[in-house]
């Protein structure tokens, strides 16, 4: 059993400590060239699809590590894969709670099977409602498409006297479209999606510049559009869940509280979807380094005895036991705090400065 050493004290593990969800990246390539998205941080970026074999595998895996939820996402779209359908029927078939997010661009051609297989949720990701913006933002991307996609899969989900999949959708905040954001509840309502999630545009070295939403006046009027659209959330069945944009006292690491584990495509595991790639930031007017952190690979080790190896990075993570980078005043100005490699407290890797953790942005685990 492992023993992890803080001061005088000694702690041990149960047999409970087991991840209870895989976060699986089945694809790499995308059919979108979204201005947000930081899988163009990555230097060198190999697009690839996960094999069903390989899949089988990892998912085999799971099952035998006591897995009990799959969430199909990562740093391509999920619904590339030409084996996906394929692929969220043999979760079901294995008893997982199984999540999809998508754009949504083939969620037409999807809706039916969808349904049929009984996927528990789907994330589709949608950044306006108006159409130009929509386009703007989410480059090759057509909102009408995904539009009729939520239409489809509502019909079919009403044939067939279902509530699943239950649709979420992520909208991803930047300065294009913060003055939007009211406009998202009647979509919701309209397309039959139960749950939005607002998450910051987390900004990237070589992105656009002056997305972000950082500066006072940006905040104060983000602020202001949250306000408006909680009261309006007030009578509506859609609920809505804002980011974080001024406490910082309460964090919590979206995979280590749900006792999850990212693995990529080509099986590799990583504690997050955050730290699967080396790639550079600029959050908070920080430059950052965010540095591939590999922990196991899937394809090759048992889950359970990848997440036990390294149950002292989960005791930091599940105890917050780190310090809090974004409100240290020396934040501009420590090295600890550019990179992830590690903290002042002299934890590796350093989470401290995580967007995820400090709940500003969204992740659908």
């Amino acid at each position: 059993m492992s023993i992890l050493r803080i001061g005088d004290w000694i702690i041990t593990h149960t047999e409970s400590f087991k991840p209870r969800e895989i976060v699986l990246e089945v694809s790499t390539k995308c059919n979108l060239q979204c201005i947000h998205c930081f899988r163009y941080a990555v230097q060198g970026f190999k697009y690839t699809d996960l094999d069903f074999e390989s899949y089988r595998k990892i998912l085999d895996n799971a099952v035998d590590s006591s897995v009990k939820k799959i969430v199909f996402t990562g740093w391509g779209e999920p619904t590339i894969n030409p084996y996906i359908l394929d692929m969220l029927e043999y979760a079901k078939k294995h008893g997982l709670y199984t999540v999809l997010n998508t754009n949504g661009i083939l969620l037409s051609e999807l809706a039916s099977d969808l349904v049929k297989i009984g996927v528990d949720e789907l994330y589709v990701s949608i950044d306006a409602v108006d159409v130009e913006l929509y386009g703007e933002i989410r480059r090759l991307g057509d909102l009408s498409i995904v539009s009729q996609g939520l239409k489809t899969l509502l019909e079919h989900k009403e044939k067939s006297s279902t509530r699943a999949p239950v649709v979420k959708t992520i909208y991803t905040i930047n300065k294009l479209n913060i003055s939007s954001i009211e406009k998202i509840l009647d979509y919701a309502v309209e397309a039959g999606i139960q749950e939005v999630y607002l998450s910051l545009y987390i900004p990237y070295e070589g992105g656009l510049r002056g997305l972000e939403c950082d500066s006072e006046d940006c905040l104060r009027e983000l602020k202001i559009q949250l306000e408006k659209i909680a009261i309006k959330a007030i009578n509506s069945p859609v609920k809505i869940s804002a980011p974080n944009i001024s406490s910082y006292t309460s964090r919590q690491c979206p995979f280590a509280f749900n006792r999850a584990i990212f693995i990529r495509s080509d099986g590799k595991a990583s504690p997050c979807i955050y730290m699967a790639y080396t790639w550079t930031t600029i959050y908070r007017g920080v430059k950052r380094i965010i540095q591939e952190y590999i922990i196991g690979d899937a394809l090759n080790e048992k889950i359970t005895e990848i997440w036990r190896r390294n149950i002292d990075m989960y005791f930091k993570l599940f105890f917050n036991y780190m310090p809090s980078c974004i409100d240290c005043e020396l934040v501009k100005y420590c090295s600890y705090t550019l990179s992830t490699e590690f903290d002042c407290w002299g934890n590796k890797p350093n989470c401290s400065h995580c967007p995820y953790h400090y709940k500003s942005s969204y992740c659908p685990v």
